[in-house]
């Protein structure tokens, strides 16, 4: 399924076929990169909304970022959050030698204490969160303020490889998994969201489940 997808979409840009090689060669956990299928969605995406301002939260190689960055008008701005100082070696460099550095930057540490300063008073038309699932529900509340009314917020992995669908017995059976709590943050959000007056969502099963939220208008 997943080839036949990819071989029937817009082809991959070269720049972002040759960072996911890279991803693949030289780094654990290559699978955390979006690749080319959700970033040909989260492109289209960005054509549909034409956001001036857009912030990530969970850069790891870039992928994403960029394929964003690839879609946006001129005078548009990526700030993209990324926790692990470690990735940054990699990263940075295929963030500045790409096409698109001009619309992105990267920031380095803990995107909940450094958005409120980044964000400054111009509010933010998207928000992408693909970081620690553990937290999901404190990147929410943290990038829900900064987002302008219609604005979009983007969440990745909110099925959890389908895990989110058991059964509330079998799930606790799970207690002991070291992903166990990666899955009650997903859940958690996912429960929060469901119910929050203040947006409207929907979850595409894309991957491993992408989460659409428009942050409603006051009078809505």
């Amino acid at each position: 399924m997943q080839e036949y997808l990819e071989t029937h979409i817009t082809p991959e840009h070269p720049y972002l076929h040759a960072l996911w090689r890279a991803t693949h060669l030289h780094l654990n956990y290559p699978r955390m990169a979006s690749g080319h299928l959700q970033g040909q969605v989260l492109r289209m995406l960005v054509q549909m909304i034409r956001p001036r301002l857009v912030l990530e939260v969970g850069t790891f190689t870039g992928y994403s970022a960029l394929a964003m960055a690839s879609a946006m008008e001129p005078g548009a701005m990526l700030h993209t959050f990324e926790i692990n100082d470690e990735q940054e070696d990699f990263t940075r460099p295929w963030i500045e030698n790409s096409p698109w550095a001009n619309r992105v930057t990267l920031h380095i540490g803990d995107a909940i204490l450094l958005i409120p300063a980044v964000a400054g008073n111009e509010p933010y038309d998207l928000v992408f969160i693909d970081a620690d699932k553990r937290h999901y529900v404190d990147y929410y509340e943290a990038v829900l303020p900064h987002v302008r009314p219609g604005g979009y917020i983007l969440a990745d992995n909110t099925l959890w490889g389908g895990q989110v669908c058991e059964d509330l017995l079998f799930s606790a059976q799970r207690a002991l998994n070291s992903k166990s709590s990666q899955l009650s943050g997903i859940m958690a959000f996912n429960d929060l969201v469901a119910s929050d007056p203040r947006v409207e969502t929907v979850i595409l099963p894309l991957r491993d489940g992408l989460t659409l939220i428009r942050k409603k208008d006051r009078e809505e």
